[in-house]
């Protein structure tokens, strides 16, 4: 699909998106809400999350260790670039940013480290379903359209991951690269760009930290299912430990919805959504939460990876003489 229709997709998601999270909502009750909040809380869950991107660049060093050793402290300004470019960039363009990031700071090739940042997204899809089935006696299952949302994300989840593995103990990748098509040059180039990615993405299987990176993993949504209870806390909404986790299930799933930088308009629309639905939240109530733990996520990730990117010296121009 060319890159301007799916900008223009993206952008009536986003705006679509935004429409339902604003519509029917009292505005002087959101201000309300709003003043309302308790910011203590809320600041104590900016720095979780800002903590879980160290702990996510710790998790990356173990995945890239079969490549090469990397200090923790570029992989972390590499995780944070990534994050800043995924605010400010379309078709979630940061990823791109941070594996372009390492590249130049270490051996590994921007491909292969593309590779394990898909690896990586791969491996928290993976625990969005262990969440998932964690809270599945205590699950809303009346509520259809979460229920057929749910099921959608866990099947498509489950294709991507047998179909990696299918491709990597079969080893289709020597029957793909006979083809005639990859036979050109700009089909050899092409197969070699993928084959990184597929080295990267497959990076797993040569570890000797893989337990290490499954306790990374866990402590990182450990972080996370933290930060969403703390900000729950502070705009005074108390569903629970599994209400908890049916939020932080659904922002996970949110994360996969094609938007405009930064989950625009999904991530809110989703949110409140989900809590009028599930918890009878009121509109404003719901909307509110969804703005005070959107803004907690977007901002900090942005104002600390502008630094490292303005520090980089990062052109974007640059990136594609680097696959």
């Amino acid at each position: 699909m060319n890159k301007y229709y799916k900008l223009i997709l993206v952008t009536i998601i986003s705006v679509a998106g935004i429409y339902f999270a604003f519509h029917g909502v009292n505005f002087q009750e959101l201000m309300l809400q709003l003043r309302q909040v308790q910011w203590f809380p809320f600041w104590i869950s900016v720095l979780l999350l800002l903590f879980s991107c160290l702990v996510r660049a710790l998790r990356w060093q173990y995945i890239l260790v079969p490549v090469d050793q990397i200090p923790i402290h570029p992989l972390f300004g590499s995780v944070m670039i990534g994050y800043f470019g995924n605010n400010i960039l379309p078709f979630r363009m940061g990823e791109l940013l941070r594996s372009y990031s390492i590249s130049t700071q270490s051996s590994i090739s921007v491909s292969q480290a593309f590779g394990t940042v898909i690896l990586e997204r791969i491996m928290d899809l993976a625990a969005v379903i262990f969440i998932f089935l964690l809270v599945v006696p205590w699950y809303p299952f009346e509520h259809k359209s979460l229920e057929l949302g749910i099921m959608i994300f866990v099947g498509i989840t489950i294709l991507i991951i047998v179909g990696i593995l299918l491709v990597y103990y079969l080893r289709l990748l020597d029957l793909i690269e006979s083809w005639a098509i990859f036979q050109s040059k700009w089909g050899t180039f092409l197969f070699s760009l993928f084959k990184n990615i597929f080295d990267g993405i497959t990076l797993l299987s040569k570890t000797r930290h893989a337990s290490r990176i499954i306790l990374t993993t866990i402590f990182i949504w450990i972080l996370y299912y933290l930060s969403t209870y703390l900000v729950l806390s502070s705009c005074r909404i108390d569903i629970g430990f599994i209400g908890t986790f049916i939020v932080l299930l659904i922002g996970g799933i949110v994360v996969a919805i094609p938007a405009l930088p930064g989950m625009a308009g999904t991530y809110d629309a989703a949110i409140k959504y989900g809590l009028m639905t599930v918890y009878s939240i009121s509109s404003e109530k719901a909307l509110n939460y969804a703005l005070i733990s959107h803004a907690g996520m977007y901002f900090p990730y942005l104002l600390v990876g502008a630094v490292y990117f303005i520090l980089a010296g990062i052109q974007l121009k640059d990136i594609k003489n680097h696959l």
